[in-house]
């Protein structure tokens, strides 16, 4: 038995984690993690299985997974639930200065275009 599928196109990704459901359906019960590459590499080197990992938009269950691989996946959990609550609040986290947005958003200043 396998402890998660891994692949690399996003086609496929999509394809083979949501047609889990197909098989709840009948009655076959495929509970198998399918993630990315990317994402299980992020994994695997320390990044938010939530945040930044994004793993609640999968369909199949990845908490074994996390298990397996160490990870607090209810204290994580909380801390998402925690930073989801604080971007409702307007406090947004940026990996950039504000300022430096192409279009706008809080805190941006037009740049002096040079003519």
């Amino acid at each position: 038995n396998s402890d998660v599928m891994i692949g690399h196109d996003t086609g496929c990704i999509t394809t083979l984690d949501k047609n889990q459901w197909i098989g709840q359906a009948e009655g076959k019960n495929y509970d198998l993690p399918v993630i990315a590459d990317v994402q299980f590499a992020a994994l695997v080197c320390g990044a938010h299985p939530y945040k930044i990992v994004q793993s609640h938009w999968h369909a199949s269950s990845t908490e074994k997974l996390f298990e397996k691989l160490g990870i607090d996946w209810q204290a994580k959990k909380v801390e998402f639930e925690q930073y989801l609550k604080q971007v409702e609040a307007g406090n947004q986290e940026n990996l950039y200065d504000p300022r430096r947005r192409i279009t706008g958003g809080p805190g941006f200043q037009k740049q002096e275009q040079i003519t």
